[in-house]
Order: C-alpha cells, then structure tokens, then sequence
C-alpha cells in the first residue's frame, strides 16, 4: 500500500510538471484523462489489454506467446481468430497486415460475435467467416476492401452506438461503411478472418476513436521511430523520452518494457494530446 502511494506521487508530480511546461491551459482532471485513459467517454467497461484468444482459432493459425501476431500457416482458409474479451462501442480495433500472399483471391474479414469465444469448440470452426458464420445467429461481418488492406497498411474496425460497423485506414482519411444492425445491448467480440491475400497481422493498441481526417500539423510532426507512419504521441516514464507513438509505445511495454532510446527499464507510457514536434524529449 505504502508503495503503491509513492508510485501515485510520482505520477501526481510528473502530470503536474507536464501540465506546466505542455498544457496550462488544461487542469489536472482533464490532462489526467487524456494521458491514462483511451480517450473514449463511451468505453468504461474494461482496462483490460487485448489480444487474440489463444485457444479459439482456426486450424492454420499459429500466434506468437502474447498472441498479437498471427499468421495463417498454409492454404488461403481457416484463419479465424477472436478477440480475448469484448469489444466496446466506438473501441477501435487496429490490425497490422505484415503479409500478404497475391496468388490468393480475396482478403481479410473482420466483424463481430455475441457468442463468448471461450464457448465455442475450436474443432466446429468452419474454413471461412463469410458466409459459414455469418449465417449462424450473432455473427456479423464482411471484408475489408483491398485498398484499406495492403501488406504494411494499418487497418481499423469498430461499431457505433447505431449497430454500424466501419473501417478506416490507418491516417485516418478514408471511411469505409462494412454492415450494420449490430447489437449493442450485449457483449461482442471482434472477429478477424486471415483469408485469401491476408495471411499475417499484429493486433495494434486498441484506441476509442480514430481521426477521421488529417491533422494540418501532421507534417511538422517527430515520426516515431518504430513504425515511421505516425506521430509522437507517448512519453515513457520514468527516463521521459518522446519518440514513439503511443500504439508501439504499448507493444514495446507489453513486450519488453525497455526504451528503445535509451533501453531504460519502463515503468509507465503516458498518451499526450499532441505530437511533440521537433524535441525528442522533455528531460
């Protein structure tokens, strides 16, 4: 407990150093939603991490031990995959497409289940999504175009509060409509279907909203330096170096939880509400 009250001063005396130098014009409560929550008013339900779940998968996928990386192993099917909890409304799920096999027809399907993937028998699985499950009772989804789905590219998912489900590139400037008539009176798992082209992704950092248009500070921005497509947005604590964006800052913490800069040990990553532009750190 003792313990635990000096790691809260720590962070009360940094989020009050942050808000001195950064953001004077946000008090503490505000600033400290910003930084330690996903930004989304909509999605209180769990702080849970998200990853595949590791037992309920289709026979051709292998993951990695965090199950974030999965890849389909041989043929173009059964690659379905769920999410190890359910997702809230307006939670942004983000998928990496690390590789892509062109001899294939066809890509990636992505959707939701009301059905807990824990109940389901990995062995009644059929070889594709669409249209094996979709025609099953709580199962809806439906594949992301080829353009929203290049090898490199980022993808998002996510439904409404109206039961639509879109996705989006990972800037942000397209919008593309998926399905609708979702219900969101139950708890709905994320599916991933690795079909056809689609055959490895990285569960990114699920985030509660995605920028649907450009910020015009964009190309002032530090880019981070492990995926080099988005802005610095995340402090590591306790050495304070800025120069990774927030949805890789997660991963390396989840991983091995030592700064790529300086390979201090990390104790904490802190969203901001900007890039920090031009300082690599705010030491």
């Amino acid at each position: 407990m003792e313990t635990e009250q000096r790691w809260e001063k720590r962070l009360d005396a940094f989020v009050c150093t942050y808000i001195e130098v950064y953001s004077s014009h946000l008090d503490k409560a505000s600033l400290m939603n910003v930084l330690f929550s996903d930004g989304d008013t909509t999605c209180k339900k769990t702080t849970k991490p998200l990853f595949f779940h590791p037992f309920t998968k289709g026979c051709n996928i292998i993951m990695d031990e965090l199950h974030g990386f999965a890849e389909r192993s041989n043929s173009f099917n059964n690659g379905i995959l769920f999410t190890n909890r359910p997702i809230c409304v307006k939670e942004v799920v983000a998928l990496k497409i690390l590789k892509a096999e062109m001899n294939w027809h066809g890509g990636i399907r992505v959707g939701f289940t009301s059905l807990n993937p824990s109940e389901i028998d990995p062995l009644t699985l059929p070889q594709y999504v669409c249209p094996n499950l979709t025609m099953l009772h709580g199962f809806w989804a439906a594949e992301i175009p080829d353009e929203f789905a290049q090898e490199g590219m980022v993808s998002h998912f996510w439904v409404e509060k109206n039961g639509k489900v879109f996705c989006s590139t990972d800037e942000g400037r397209k919008l593309h409509f998926l399905f609708d008539r979702v219900p969101v009176d139950c708890p709905l798992w994320a599916i991933v279907d690795l079909y056809g082209r689609t055959k490895a992704v990285q569960l990114l950092e699920a985030t509660a909203s995605v920028n649907l248009s450009r910020s015009p500070q964009f190309d002032d921005m530090e880019e981070c330096i492990i995926c080099f497509r988005k802005g610095t947005n995340a402090i590591i604590y306790p050495c304070m170096h800025a120069s990774v964006c927030f949805i890789c800052a997660q991963i390396v913490f989840r991983t091995t939880a030592t700064c790529p800069m300086c390979r201090g040990k990390m104790k904490t990553v802190c969203k901001v509400p900007f890039s920090l532009s031009k300082n690599k750190d705010i030491s």
